[in-house]
């Protein structure tokens, strides 16, 4: 498996900041740095004001973290991956697969 987590990847939590009006400003701060395999799972595209919006979703599998963040993002060169939904595939806490969307810039 070690030999499969050739990518590396930025692991960014959020970090709320109360404003001046009573609501909060998000930050996103970098945790640690990770090593992974990234493979595209999924590009659904639709319609958005007239225009067409692409969505592409990826299956990001990185060693097992015990205390992965509940909201976090990815850094992957460019790219911004929002993790949707992380899982331990066979319980063996060895490694996490991390569904991820890009986010568009």
């Amino acid at each position: 498996m070690i030999g499969q987590l050739r990518v590396r990847l930025g692991l960014y939590v959020p970090q709320e900041t109360p404003d001046a009006l009573g609501g909060a400003e998000t930050t996103w701060v970098f945790a640690s740095a990770l090593w992974g395999a990234v493979k595209p799972k999924t590009l659904t595209e639709r319609r958005e004001n007239g225009r067409l919006a692409l969505t592409q979703s990826y299956q990001v599998t990185i060693r097992h973290k015990r205390d992965f963040p509940e909201r976090a993002r990815l850094i992957w060169g460019t790219r911004i991956l929002r993790v949707l939904s992380a899982s331990d595939p066979d319980n063996r806490r060895e490694r996490l697969h991390l569904i991820c969307e890009e986010e568009q810039q």
